[in-house]
């Protein structure tokens, strides 16, 4: 099978386990939760399919120790082609998320992912095969988000099966610049619900606590299609509130990057 035939199999019918409500996030609290982002480059097309695959199914396991919902991605190439600033290494890697209540909780779950015999039957399948030559993966970053209070969780605004997500991350160069973006302009100055007047779904909001792009904060957003997406951005830029926040010498020089890509969800993913 093709790599882009797999890919559109495979990531364009995500499946969401049935416990999963649309619109809500799993676990109600007002304890901002945290998020174990994985960014997971492999070699060749022959792995990232192996590792779409496995990765899929080892989902169902998470459920078993609380943890839910796990979201699963590959870069959109027909969108990430269309922006001038996207690097093509990220057709490369496989995204998750892997959200938990408590700090604890992101220790907790090693220790018992390695306990569980089936899941480790799993593991070694899908790295059946592997060497130092032709390894499963060439890099295997991870960071960890910690929940906005105004957005204390990962929510699954849609699970229709064209729906496409645009994970954003704001890179500063100071942290005092970056609680700008954060607490003045994103939450206080009112982003946060132009989002939801023009109908842009936050699958979370989040600041970085360890990993790369520090400081930063990031966040994803969900689209019932392409057509969805250009239109509420739109409707974003033509906002008088950004407008106004746009132009406040408060927020200026706040962001020194932005990384912005376009994905769509694997088969097992519940986002």
């Amino acid at each position: 099978m093709q790599r882009r035939q797999f890919l559109t199999t495979a990531c364009a019918t995500g499946l969401a386990a049935a416990s999963l409500q649309v619109g809500q996030a799993a676990q109600p609290s007002d304890q901002p939760h945290f998020i174990d982002f994985r960014m997971i480059t492999c070699p060749n097309a022959e792995r990232l399919e192996t590792l779409v695959k496995y990765n899929g199914e080892a989902i169902s396991y998470f459920g078993k120790y609380g943890i839910s919902p796990v979201g699963l991605w590959v870069a959109d190439a027909q969108l990430n082609a269309k922006e001038a600033a996207y690097d093509k290494k990220y057709d490369n890697m496989m995204f998750c998320l892997i959200p938990h209540p408590t700090l604890n909780s992101t220790v907790e779950l090693t220790d018992k992912l390695r306990s569980d015999a089936a899941y480790q039957e799993s593991y070694a399948a899908r790295s059946q095969g592997a060497t130092s030559k032709n390894p499963m993966f060439t890099s295997h970053e991870r960071m960890l988000f910690r929940c906005y209070p105004e957005f204390p969780q990962v929510e699954i605004p849609s699970l229709s099966p064209n729906r496409i997500y645009q994970l954003r991350m704001y890179r500063s160069f100071s942290f005092e610049r970056s609680r700008a973006k954060v607490r003045q302009m994103t939450t206080e100055g009112g982003v946060l619900d132009l989002f939801a007047i023009c109908d842009m779904k936050p699958v979370f909001m989040s600041t970085t606590l360890y990993g790369s792009y520090m400081p930063s904060i990031v966040f994803m957003l969900s689209f019932e299609s392409e057509e969805h997406k250009t239109d509420a951005w739109a409707k974003f830029f033509d906002h008088p509130i950004w407008k106004k926040l746009s132009t406040d010498p408060q927020y200026a020089d706040t962001v020194t990057e932005v990384i912005n890509i376009f994905l769509k969800p694997c088969q097992g993913s519940q986002i």
